[in-house]
């Protein structure tokens, strides 16, 4: 049965090849060599990744966003469960064009990289009407992006597997160099505490705020302020202050101090809370939504 809501929208041809042309635009030559191109980057992938090209003459009832995203889940592009497909789709007479990219090359292929392959290689060329140039352009960068992408995390696992022992120690050595100015600023609180220790009161507000200006300017003379230090400030307040008191009430209690004043009769406590595909059709992948539009 045919939904209310797809009636007179645009047909989907079927995926019989890798590049379809309803307009009838590029001329056979030119679908062969994109056809060939197309397969051979596929043969090259382990993954099943695909890329698709579709060329019709123009849209009914709805926007090249939409009907992009029906093409490349009805026609499944990329592999099944990876989703790793792209569709490059141009609707000739309204003068646009859409990248269509499945879920798992969002990452690789961004919106950013979609929008500039449109802008720089299809776009150019469709307004001098060599689409065959343009398309081939196209498909050029996107094949050397996703290539590219995994040459680097082939670069990036060597490399991680040359870490040996000294580099764990330079990191380690590092790690206590960049961590010191927090044991430091303990000592600082400590002194605070040992100084101001006639009252409770005085001692907590004295050592909280020195300790924190004390932090806030190490920070913004090493970091400046930076969100992801604030944490630091934050831990550190707290665990310094704990600290600071529990050592202090260690060593009054050998000199014989009284912390707490005998004649309310009661001490106070704190609490804490914590709070495999075909040579034809498309693999299964699906669409993420993402890539990019435009037009020429």
């Amino acid at each position: 049965m045919i939904s209310w809501f797809s009636y007179g929208l645009t047909d989907i041809p079927q995926f019989s090849h890798r590049v379809i042309d309803t307009t009838k635009t590029l001329t056979d030559s030119q679908k062969n060599a994109l056809e060939a191109s197309l397969i051979d980057f596929e043969k090259t992938r382990s993954d099943g990744a695909q890329i698709a090209v579709l060329m019709i003459t123009k849209l009914d009832n709805e926007t090249v966003e939409h009907y992009a995203n029906r093409v490349f889940n009805q026609w499944g592009i990329g592999k099944k469960g990876q989703d790793n497909g792209i569709l490059l789709l141009i609707v000739k007479d309204d003068k646009q064009m859409r990248i269509e990219v499945g879920y798992g090359l969002e990452g690789i292929v961004t919106d950013l990289v979609a929008s500039r392959i449109i802008r720089e290689q299809l776009a150019p060329q469709f307004k001098q009407n060599d689409y065959y140039q343009g398309i081939i352009d196209a498909i050029s960068v996107l094949k050397g992006v996703i290539i590219g992408n995994d040459v680097n995390l082939e670069r990036q696992t060597q490399n991680n597997h040359r870490i040996g022992l000294s580099d764990m120690l330079d990191m380690m050595f590092n790690w206590i160099i960049q961590q010191s100015w927090k044991v430091f600023s303990f000592f600082v609180c400590l002194v605070f505490t040992v100084k101001f220790e006639k009252n409770v009161f005085k001692r907590t507000i004295i050592t909280s705020l020195s300790n924190s200006l004390f932090i806030l300017i190490v920070i913004w003379c090493v970091h400046g302020f930076s969100y992801l230090y604030m944490t630091d400030v934050v831990f550190i307040l707290g665990i310094n202050y704990v600290f600071a008191n529990l050592l202090f009430i260690a060593i009054s209690s050998k000199k014989g101090i009284t912390r707490i004043s005998s004649r309310s009769g009661s001490s106070s406590r704190s609490s804490y809370s914590h709070s495999s595909r075909s040579s034809l059709g498309g693999g299964g992948g699906r669409s993420g939504g993402g890539g990019a539009s435009g037009s020429w």
